[in-house]
């Protein structure tokens, strides 16, 4: 059903030819495929970095399955790529939930919306700060972007969760680089170590072009591999 769902999106959102990119990622827990996140980069008429994606998951504890299903959109500015806007809206359910955050100097402003409940946050922005929602996996993308190669080492950012609208200080480390092997040949990556303190930590390669192909956290049972790595 998932891979019927990741061939209906293909149809949904076709190729546009002002798109700078385009990749569909499939999502495992414990081992299983449960659900598929496509992402498709391109400029805004400002000339700054749009990033929008689909996400389609079904969840189940063996009798009844959930999907849940989403929308983001992330834009950067186009020579700092600094955060600037990020909207995370959900198609499934009738609520219409969303969180939305904007970022203008030195200030970073969210709005949560659930059902009838709205909230509101203002906080502090440092250049430091980074926007990463952890389920949204093309963000490691935007987090090994941001990574300095030639200082190295454990590199702390920042990160602005905006379902809490609070800050949690963010680790990454470049680990090494090699290959992954798969039954359709051999990528050539970068190994990342991530920490987001108190939430988890994980491991995740990207391409020579800092484009996500694979990401694991055990504590959750989660891998997370580009679609056309798939076994």
């Amino acid at each position: 059903m998932i891979r019927t769902l990741a061939v209906l999106a293909m149809v949904l959102f076709p190729q546009n030819e002002n798109r700078l990119y385009t990749q569909t990622y499939d999502i495992y827990i414990r081992g299983e495929l449960t659900g598929t996140e496509r992402v498709h980069e391109s400029p805004d008429k400002d000339g700054n970095l749009l990033v929008e994606s689909e996400h389609e998951i079904l969840l189940t504890d063996g009798r009844d399955a959930k999907r849940i299903a989403f929308k983001t959109s992330m834009t950067l500015a186009r020579n700092s790529g600094r955060p600037l806007h990020y909207v995370l809206r959900y198609t499934s359910g009738t609520a219409g939930d969303y969180y939305e955050v904007r970022t203008q100097g030195e200030k970073i402003h969210r709005i949560l919306s659930r059902g009838s409940a709205r909230s509101e946050v203002a906080e502090r922005m440092s250049p430091e700060t980074v926007i990463f929602d952890f389920n949204v996996y093309h963000q490691y993308d935007l987090l090994a972007r941001r990574y300095d190669f030639k200082k190295g080492g454990r590199q702390i950012y920042r990160n602005f969760i905006p379902l809490v609208g609070a800050e949690v200080p963010l680790a990454l480390t470049h680990l090494d680089d090699g290959e992954l092997e798969y039954a359709r040949g051999k990528v050539s990556v970068r190994h990342f170590r991530i920490e987001l303190s108190g939430v988890f930590s994980g491991a995740f390669s990207v391409d020579k072009d800092l484009r996500l192909v694979r990401l694991l956290i055990q504590e959750k049972d989660l891998e997370v591999l580009r679609h056309d790595l798939s076994p």
